[in-house]
């Protein structure tokens, strides 16, 4: 299997250039629609055809769809930096400093993945050793946990690099406090106080940063190839594109970020996410670049073959009509490599077991 087998699908020629929309067909648009609803781009669509200033040549009720879906990106946009503010007059109180991590960076910082992106909850990254004192701060302004179960609080507290999601009791917002990007048990393990360490401030705001450009691409390739959740991949990889094609203006940027990768021992999942950038979306990414960073994959041909097709159905499958056997085979697949690659097997294998046959016979 390989991306070209996507690359005629509406949705793909779209975000690869924008103006091709105008000779769409009703067929098209169908199509286009319910895959970037499916894969949470439509509102990244409404806002590219008000950037290349074609809107008004398309059809009035392609306008009507694109428009209202242009209005919910805005809409959210207002709330998640209220909702920054709110984490902010929260943790401020106690001089804790967070960093905005994924969507709510970019909406926050105004980076170039910010216009149409939607997010589902806010996650930040707190220092390991103030967090209990974050999360005592943010019960005390209305954020609980959501996971009350005895297995899952340990689950998060032992073995992963976030709480147990919290939601504020009034206004139902989700916020992930994480202590670093990957669990303490995963196979990789990037120094955080790196992070740390090239961490950028936000409006001169006291204690409210976002990660530096090449470790914003870092953690959104590491998040996106270690989630395990790949159907929602295509939008990720527009997030990489649109922060490669705004920091890679900057001088010597692909050699820091390759360095950074090496620092951070990140260097397979940049290679994952340049990869598909460059085939689903065309991201300039120089070849010997490319080269470079595809020194990581030194697999074997069998597992390069097996993840390159589990990748592809994964990420492929928001542009299927009929999802098949082999996308749910697949998806399930990286499921499974996630948690591998996040926890040793001593305990993998008893928590998927439990998720499998116990959570399932709670709901």
């Amino acid at each position: 299997m390989s991306i070209a087998v996507f690359e005629k699908h509406p949705l793909i020629r779209y975000l690869r250039d924008p103006g091709s929309a105008v000779a769409f067909s009703a067929s098209d648009w169908e199509r286009l629609f319910r895959a970037a609803r499916h894969g949470y781009l439509l509102s990244r669509v409404a806002w590219l055809a008000k950037r290349d200033q074609f809107w008004e040549h398309l059809p009035k009720k392609i306008q009507f769809h694109l428009k209202s879906a242009f209005r919910v990106a805005e809409s959210q946009a207002t709330s998640v930096n209220w909702e920054v503010v709110q984490i902010h007059k929260a943790l401020s109180e106690s001089n804790i400093p967070f960093v905005l991590l994924k969507g709510a960076a970019y909406i926050k910082g105004q980076f170039a993945p910010a216009q149409g992106r939607l997010l589902s909850d806010v996650d930040i990254l707190v220092p390991k050793d103030r967090l209990t004192e974050a999360e005592k701060a943010l019960y005390s302004h209305g954020w609980f946990p959501t996971k009350l179960d005895a297995y899952d609080q340990r689950y998060y507290r032992e073995w992963m690099h976030e709480l147990p999601p919290m939601q504020h009791l009034g206004r139902g917002t989700t916020l992930d406090v994480h202590h670093t990007i990957l669990p303490p048990t995963a196979l990789l393990k990037p120094d955080v106080e790196k992070l740390w360490s090239d961490v950028c401030a936000i409006e001169n705001t006291k204690d409210l940063f976002v990660l530096s450009p090449v470790d914003m691409v870092l953690h959104s390739a590491t998040h996106l190839f270690h989630d395990g959740e790949l159907e929602h991949g295509l939008r990720d990889l527009v997030d990489i594109d649109a922060l490669i094609g705004q920091f890679s203006r900057q001088d010597q940027f692909f050699q820091r970020l390759i360095t950074r990768a090496d620092e951070l021992d990140l260097g397979r999942p940049l290679y994952y996410a340049l990869k598909y950038c460059r085939g689903f979306l065309r991201t300039p990414v120089p070849d010997d670049i490319f080269l470079r960073v595809s020194a990581y994959n030194n697999r074997s041909m069998a597992i390069r073959s097996l993840m390159e097709l589990v990748v592809l159905e994964s990420i492929g499958s928001v542009l299927k009509d009929q999802p098949s056997v082999t996308t749910h085979a697949s998806q399930f697949a990286m499921y499974v490599r996630s948690h591998y690659l996040r926890m040793p097997l001593r305990l993998l294998l008893p928590h998927l077991l439990r998720k499998q046959f116990i959570s399932d016979r709670s709901h």
